[in-house]
């Protein structure tokens, strides 16, 4: 059965691999009353088969976009498709996607099989056996056959949102689209559930499109990651590429907790490695990580690196010449430590940078390690050149 329900997807989606299973182009949305637009000209393409992410903090527009896909908002300009066909002014009914909402949305009165099978029942398409059939086969893929005749009050949390994916399955849409589905899950549930969605991406060869605040949750099921702040698109592109290689000063700070400092670009190597100096409060922080073409001498700039780069040595052990480094190449820069967190295998450090005012930076170092450090110690940390991008000084 489970094969049945691939095939259909499958072919249903196959005339838009090579354009975008959804698009968006040029979308703009405003709402009356409000100070700035929800949306601002955002354009992106879906691909079949991708598990694809809108990421962001509350508010910047991820989920009114998703919503727009959906049907339930329609956009102020620009131009929707979903499967090839233009959607602007089709109601959420006649399109082909299915959406799951962050509260699951199931009737209380209604066991688990009518709650999957209502979706079949309200289109009038089918039979009452074949959507019997069809309701149980989304209850097997989602491995809840079991309590076809519970009520959603006698299931779990993540047993609930099972539900919720079968009831959306089981109509067979071209997009499952998600709405913060894990928000409401305590963290095992939530990691058992993440596991359960890859799994389904995987077996049924599903599109999915999530909105979602949670980095970590994105970048561990994500084929593509779309980040958003403010109505912006800041930068799309792999868990690695938005993690290691972050575009803006926005992403850098929202992925991973990338620290950056600010500088000046002082010299550009003119090979393709695109190497860049910057001359931070003196320090010459060296990047062979940079697209020279991205800056040039004389451009403000952000030396951006995570917090487990950076490497933390005692000031006793730190010559004069070593801690202003005109090579860059290990550059070490004074600091304090201002609070420790224990994580179990690891500590997370606020550090307070001693030549840049009202500046902390975060750093992730091994428990052993901390055993020999303490709060308010002097110390100075170094960044190898391999672990440091550099940014303009844009989009902050």
């Amino acid at each position: 059965m489970k094969s049945e329900l691939k095939v259909e997807e499958q072919a249903v989606s196959s005339a838009s691999d090579a354009s975008g299973v959804l698009i968006a182009e040029s979308v703009c949305k405003s709402f009356e009353g409000a100070s700035a637009p929800a949306l601002s000209n955002i354009s992106l393409k879906v691909q079949a088969g991708e598990f694809y992410s809108f990421l962001g903090p509350s508010g910047c527009g991820k989920t009114t976009l998703l919503r727009i896909f959906a049907g339930f908002e329609e956009p102020s300009s620009g131009r929707i498709l979903i499967d090839g066909k233009e959607t602007v002014g089709v109601p959420p009914y006649k399109r082909p996607v299915n959406m799951v909402f962050q509260s699951y949305a199931l009737f209380p009165h209604m066991s688990v099989l009518e709650n999957v099978a209502f979706g079949l029942r309200a289109a009038r398409k089918l039979n009452n056996v074949e959507i019997g059939e069809s309701s149980r086969e989304a209850l097997n893929i989602v491995r809840l056959a079991q309590y076809a005749d519970r009520l959603p009050a006698q299931l779990s949390g993540g047993q609930q949102q099972r539900v919720a994916l079968a009831r959306a399955l089981v109509m067979r849409p071209v997009v499952l689209l998600l709405d913060e589905p894990l928000s409401a899950l305590d963290v095992r549930i939530r990691e058992e559930m993440q596991d359960e969605l890859s799994r389904l991406k995987r077996e049924l060869n599903l599109t999915f499109v999530m909105v979602t605040h949670d980095q970590s949750e994105a970048l561990a099921i994500s084929t593509r990651v779309a980040v958003f702040n403010q109505g912006i698109l800041e930068q799309v592109g792999t868990p690695s590429e938005i993690y290691e290689q972050p575009q803006t000063a926005f992403t850098a700070s929202f992925i991973g907790r990338s620290n950056l400092l600010p500088g000046k670009v002082v010299a550009v190597n003119d090979t393709e490695s695109g190497a860049v100096t910057l001359d931070c409060a003196g320090h010459m922080i060296y990047s062979h990580a940079t697209a020279g073409s991205a800056v040039k001498v004389g451009d403000k700039a952000f030396a951006c690196f995570k917090p487990e780069a950076i490497n933390l040595i005692s000031a006793d052990l730190v010559s004069a010449d070593l801690a202003r480094d005109k090579q860059g190449e290990k550059a070490s820069i004074p600091c304090r430590i201002i609070t420790s967190a224990y994580q179990g295998s690891q500590v997370d450090l606020k550090l307070l940078c001693l030549d840049f005012p009202d500046l902390s930076i975060r750093a992730v170092i091994p428990t052993a390690q901390m055993s020999k450090l303490s709060i308010d110690q002097n110390l100075y940390f170094q960044l190898d050149g391999a672990d440091v991008s550099v940014l303009a000084c844009i989009n902050v």
